[in-house]
């Protein structure tokens, strides 16, 4: 294993950096660190495929069966439909099963996705290597309604996506769905309570479609992980060799499939992959395994503690797990549970290392969190105290696995927990001992540039014959709905939702309603909550927005009817954001990524501090964010909803 530095111009830390220093030195290096990821491009150092004519063929869909999509005339020979999901991934599939639960039949439901099949982000990445890291008994949804036990402690993508198609068949949802479309443009025709959708069908080998539709309700679903970036190095237009994104792996180039890693078309081959983040984490050891030559292109390292994956037991899993009625989200309350500031619940029934990343709480929210800014210094103090330990032991690990001390140095992470998704795997780490491996480290700059046949970083040229992009996805928390769907929603009065959320942010109640769009539907995250385990998000907001609509139905008997929230809702609930915003300051600091958009937070004025903080997460967490959406909807008035026939 070698190492390639590219740092000769950094000031070397001495004895008081290395793990088991005090936290002051230690955040005096987390500041250093940080500052080599600064860039005044921020977020824009992206290219973006699906925007770009010129680099659309890294978004293009190698899993379709055209044969097997039906097209659009035949999914709408009425053109319309009552309810109209954007999405096909688990998001769009709870929103179609919850909205099932409250009276919606599966002749009522289309759901359209520019992908050919079910899974959202599960169907376009396949990957070798590719699981989840959320235990699979708390991230797949519907265990309990489906009797389904997973196959192991963390779920494969191959099995998820299987397990997406799975339910789509035990709901009936296969003949609602409407592949490889996609929403250009949705207006709002208040006359009718209805809105009009231009719909473009695009399917290899077949002249794209086109059609109006008209739909009694519409649901944004369309995912946080769904639009692949690319990093803005010169020159990515002029190689020559083989080149894709992670999320959209070639194996006609690779050898292998997603259920054979056996990459046996890279054995004569020089390899680079760009990015060390959770994606790259799971595919390194199988490229290293088979290329003749590996390149692992570094900016920011990873913070890479144990999996522990094993296969489930079926009698320990019915024994111990599936032990009676709602014990899925028993044990997902108590995975909650476990990321705060305060004392944990007596026991974890997770027990895996998420659980230790307690100070998650600094991006998921803390109940127990500062109800002030003025709280905020000690609050960070006691967040600093409670991580430092946990990544002393993963700055630690690295030493212990890796055998080159140079190239320990340079893979241990120099962060809070909280500043970046943690990874886990077993084998990422060991996989730097091997000889046909170098780490390009970038010292948090990134490549120079690519030439026809190389990548050159620290003025070193690495000849290459393929590059795998693990550069991850647009930033989940930029933009509004109609922007992550690279379309055009135009409400009341022709209102422009992108230019509305860009000129004064999101306007929701409960995240999943806006007075100025009505009978549409949100999935958040904006002013809604977030946890490590994305789904339970989803399906929490997927159970408000089926219990609205259901009650907003009942109050119409049967009439074309209009449901929003008020302004003055919406009002009031952005207020109630903000005065819980404090505990999620904590991002404020941290080093460049998507949970701060490339630290782009960190540059706004403080006049734009108040409307950010009533544009962002529930920081007080997503259990007491559902508590309060389960006790409005107890409540029973439909408070600040309002209903038009």
């Amino acid at each position: 294993m070698t190492a390639i530095d590219v740092t000769s111009s950094s000031e070397e830390f001495q004895d008081q950096s290395i793990p088991g220093a005090d936290a002051l030195n230690v955040n005096d290096r987390y500041n250093e660190e940080r500052a080599k990821r600064l860039r005044n491009d921020g977020n824009n150092q992206y290219l973006e495929p699906s925007l770009s004519k010129d680099f659309q063929f890294f978004i293009d869909d190698p899993w379709a069966d055209p044969a097997t999509v039906k097209d659009l005339e035949t999914m709408f020979p009425d053109h319309s439909c009552k309810l109209l999901i954007l999405g096909a991934g688990w998001g769009g599939l709870l929103y179609a099963i919850r909205m099932l639960d409250v009276g919606f039949q599966p002749e009522d439901i289309r759901i359209i996705d520019t992908a050919g099949g079910f899974g959202g982000t599960w169907y376009w990445n396949r990957y070798p290597g590719l699981f989840c890291d959320i235990e699979s008994y708390c991230y797949l949804p519907l265990l309990e309604e489906t009797g389904y036990i997973p196959k192991h402690r963390y779920a494969t993508g191959d099995e998820i996506r299987n397990y997406a198609n799975f339910a789509a068949e035990k709901w009936g949802l296969v003949g609602s769905a409407v592949f490889q479309t996609k929403a250009e443009k949705l207006a709002w025709n208040e006359k009718a309570k209805e809105w009009k959708v231009d719909l473009v069908q695009e399917r290899k080998g077949v002249p794209p479609q086109t059609l109006q539709v008209r739909a009694s309700f519409v649901a944004t679903v369309n995912g946080a992980l769904n639009w692949p970036k690319l990093p803005g190095i010169p020159g990515i237009a002029e190689f020559r060799g083989e080149m894709f994104h992670s999320s959209r792996w070639k194996y006609a180039v690779t050898g292998g499939s997603p259920t054979d890693s056996s990459l046996t078309k890279l054995k004569d081959l020089r390899v680079a992959i760009v990015g060390t983040g959770a994606t790259a984490v799971q595919i390194v050891p199988h490229l290293a395994r088979w290329a003749k030559l590996l390149y692992v292109v570094q900016r920011t390292p990873a913070s890479v503690d144990i999996r522990d994956q094993r296969e489930t037991d079926t009698e320990w899993f019915q024994k111990e797990v599936a032990i009676e009625p709602g014990w899925q989200r028993k044990r997902m309350m108590n995975f909650h549970q476990q990321f705060t500031t305060e004392k944990q619940p007596e026991s974890d029934l997770v027990k895996d290392r998420w659980t230790d990343a307690r100070t998650m709480c600094a991006v998921s929210g803390n109940e127990a969190g500062p109800k002030t800014m003025d709280e905020f210094p000690a609050y960070m103090q006691k967040l600093h105290a409670l991580d430092l330990p946990r990544q002393d032991s993963v700055r630690t690990r690295v030493e212990q696995v890796v055998k080159d001390p140079a190239v320990a140095k340079k893979l241990q992470a120099w962060y809070p927990t909280w500043c970046k998704r943690p990874t886990f795997h077993d084998e990422y780490l060991e996989t730097f001992n091997r000889d046909n491996v170098t780490l390009v480290d970038t010292d948090g700059q990134g490549p120079e540039r690519i030439t026809a046949d190389s990548i050159v970083a620290g003025g070193q040229s690495n000849p290459v014959d393929l590059i795998v992009f693990a550069t991850g996805f647009r930033a989940p928390f930029t933009g509004s709905p109609a922007a992550k769907g690279n379309m055009k929603i135009l409400g009341r009065n022709g209102l422009s939702m992108n230019e509305e959320w860009a000129r004064a942010g999101p306007f929701t109640q409960h995240g999943v309603l806006d007075p100025n769009f009505p009978n549409l539907f949100l999935s958040g995250p904006w002013q809604a909550s977030i946890s490590p385990n994305n789904l339970f998000n989803t399906d929490a907001l997927a159970k408000h927005s089926a219990y609205i609509l259901k009650e907003a139905r009942s109050r119409a008997n049967g009439k074309p009817f209009s449901v929003s929230s008020t302004k003055e809702a919406a009002e009031d609930w952005g207020t109630q954001v903000m005065m819980r915003a404090a505990p999620m300051a904590a991002i404020i600091g941290c080093t460049p990524s998507y949970f701060n958009v490339e630290g782009e937070l960190d540059k706004a004025p403080p006049e734009m501090q108040m409307q950010l903080a009533k544009s962002g997460l529930w920081g007080h967490g997503i259990e007491d964010f559902v508590r309060v959406l389960e006790a409005w909807q107890e409540e029973g008035s439909l408070q600040g909803v309002e209903i038009v026939i």
